[in-house]
């Protein structure tokens, strides 16, 4: 159960609690008042909760290798040239990457996971 305390909010948090006023409960900022800060403190502090527990999820590291993995580095020589003819050049080392769907099953488990 909730316990009553006291807390003092620095100017610099209590400015941005009041600037989030407008999204998280509908009142302009010049309108909010001590219960609203509090609403509002618990509120974003839930917010940051469901946030960290998704980011634990979602495999970022995975997602920003596979971006990565599309982005052309500088120091690499894979450079194509492209044909005239029909034929459509690739990369024979980057087409083990675009093979690999682990990537692609890890992500619909977890929407799969939220869905159950």
């Amino acid at each position: 159960m909730a316990e009553n305390l006291r807390v003092r909010i620095e100017t610099d948090i209590q400015d941005y609690l009041k600037s989030q006023s407008e999204r998280v409960i509908g009142k302009p900022s010049k309108e909010v008042t001590g219960a609203d800060i509090t609403t509002l403190t618990n509120r974003i502090i839930y917010e940051h909760k469901i946030a960290q527990s998704m980011a634990k999820q979602v495999p970022f590291a995975k997602l920003f290798s596979w971006v990565m993995g599309l982005v052309p580095s500088s120091g690499s020589n894979k450079v194509v040239a492209f044909n005239q003819g029909g034929e459509l050049p690739t990369l024979n080392s980057n087409q083990s990457k675009l093979d690999d769907l682990s990537f692609d099953a890890d992500l619909g488990d977890l929407f799969e996971d939220e869905a159950a």
